[in-house]
């Protein structure tokens, strides 16, 4: 179920960390990585999607939308991919799972979830 989304923030050098922190981007792999990347481009484009698992942890996955990669998170397990604009949906890197925007898998065949804005 997903609880708070933040979407397409510019975080820059004089916002980024007051922004992660509203945003509720807590895990420390993904914080580094957004600092590199504001350090290197000097602007990140960022969407954060607070969600709970149907077990009931609190999960979340933040997109950095410039680069087309993402990242989700349960508690300390981060693990990374690629973010589809169009079905926005994340692609782990090392199995291939899919997850939509509230962190739920999404299956061969499955076009992901509709867009939060095309209701």
């Amino acid at each position: 179920m997903l609880l708070h989304y933040w979407e397409k923030r510019s975080l820059t050098p004089d916002n980024w960390r007051p922004e992660m922190a509203a945003m509720g981007i807590t895990a420390k792999p993904v914080i580094e990585a957004v600092e590199k990347i504001i350090a290197q481009e000097g602007e990140a484009i960022v969407s954060s999607y607070l969600f709970r698992a149907p077990s009931g942890d609190a999960g979340s996955i933040v997109v950095c939308h410039h680069l087309g990669r993402g990242a989700i998170s349960f508690g300390d397990n981060t693990r990374w991919g690629h973010w589809d604009e169009n079905y926005e949906t994340l692609t782990l890197d090392d199995t291939g799972e899919k997850f939509n925007f509230e962190g739920r898998p999404v299956y061969e065949g499955d076009e992901g979830s509709c867009s939060l804005g095309n209701f």
